[in-house]
């Protein structure tokens, strides 16, 4: 019974990606989320208090999946640079997998005023201090500069990373020919790399 419970809410949180990627989130209604998912409408409001409660819960899960994916990468890679690598790829590989949902978390998302809540804050910060932790640890091995905060590295690569997504949501005649996703990668890895690294004197 759990089991087909969990599947209803996850159909009911994947049409609602789709509905808000497709006309915001402020033009949609839960009667578009029902009619998408498949499911009668007030059977949504059996998971779901409310399309805030949607929109908050499309934010708090996909952050979750990042961190114990950022937990999963911490256990099997050893090099924090390899590391780095491997959260800026889960980050890029999660655009290309699933273009609505990242729309829908950097359009719609922080436009939410509930979104400014203690409870979703220590999500996001939560994100930022395992991937200063790793600066820090990639510090004590001397592959990256003393000198930098880790918490404003932290800031520096996810603004890169999340930047450059931004263009390929918001711009959607963007020349993806002539700046490949993947090529884009490459370059923010490249840029972090010789900018955050330790310089020997």
């Amino acid at each position: 019974m759990a089991e087909k419970t969990q599947t209803k809410r996850d159909t009911i949180l994947e049409a609602a990606v789709r509905v808000f990627a497709e006309k915001g989130y402020y033009s949609s209604r839960t009667l578009d989320i029902s009619t998408e998912a498949g499911v009668a409408y007030g059977s949504l409001y059996h998971y779901f208090s409310s399309k805030d409660d949607i929109l908050l819960s499309i934010f708090r899960e996909r952050w979750q999946v990042l961190l114990e994916k950022m937990a999963e990468i911490n256990q099997a890679v050893s090099d924090p640079s390899e590391k780095i690598l491997a959260i800026i790829d889960f980050i890029f590989r999660s655009y290309q997998h699933n273009s609505d949902m990242m729309k829908v978390l950097i359009m719609d998302v922080p436009r939410h005023s509930q979104f400014y809540s203690p409870e979703n804050w220590k999500v996001y910060n939560a994100f930022l201090k395992n991937l200063a932790d790793v600066f820090r640890e990639g510090q004590e091995q001397g592959i990256y500069c003393r000198e930098i905060s880790p918490l404003i590295a932290s800031y520096i690569i996810y603004g890169a990373v999340d930047m450059t997504i931004r263009q390929y949501v918001y711009n959607p005649e963007f020349n993806h020919e002539e700046f490949p996703i993947e090529q884009a990668k490459e370059q923010i890895v490249s840029v972090i790399k010789q900018g955050l690294s330790k310089r020997e004197v």
